[in-house]
């Protein structure tokens, strides 16, 4: 019992922190580009 709890619990906060990361609205964005002070 206390195998099958544990690898419950663990695969589940896995699942959950999986399912928050997909859910993210600026996964597939990139950052727009910044210009830096040495460039100019």
């Amino acid at each position: 019992m206390i195998d099958a709890l544990s690898l419950l619990v663990s695969h589940g906060a896995i699942l959950l922190a999986a399912w928050r990361l997909l859910s993210r609205v600026d996964l597939d964005r990139d950052p727009q580009p910044t210009e830096r002070a040495d460039d100019a």
